[in-house]
């Protein structure tokens, strides 16, 4: 894996409760139009995202970001990742204090938008209806 786009990750997905910088996310989105999620994806499933609300929640805004701006075939790439997706929302879904829930509603957000472009392919990731 590249050293700088793991660097951005670790720096994009933390544990502060502090708006991730765009710089980072900047880098990931450009990194990922030239190696493609599979990169992204094995940076982020050495994240511990089911023990930390904050960095779940960072993870869902930068996969956001990477879904709406990032390589069309990052859906693609991602989808093999839906079941832990699912997961994680549940899991986040039972907890009603902090961060918890919104990480579960982000999460089933991003799942059911995965799951849009992937039936109609024919819309880009980032357009506004």
């Amino acid at each position: 894996m590249d050293s700088s786009y793991a660097v951005s990750i670790n720096k994009a997905i933390n544990t502060q409760e502090v708006a991730v910088k765009e710089k980072h996310a900047r880098n990931i989105l450009i990194l990922s139009l030239c190696k493609g999620a599979h990169t992204f994806w094995a940076a982020v499933n050495r994240l511990p995202l089911s023990s930390n609300a904050v960095l779940c929640w960072k993870f869902c805004h930068v996969f956001h970001k990477l879904l709406r701006d990032g390589h069309p075939n990052v859906i693609k790439d991602s989808m093999r990742n839906k079941a832990d997706l699912t997961d994680m929302s549940r899991m986040w879904g039972h907890l009603s204090e902090g961060y918890g829930k919104l990480c579960s509603i982000y999460l089933k957000l991003i799942i059911t938008k995965m799951e849009f472009h992937i039936k109609v392919s024919c819309y880009d990731c980032n357009v506004a209806l």
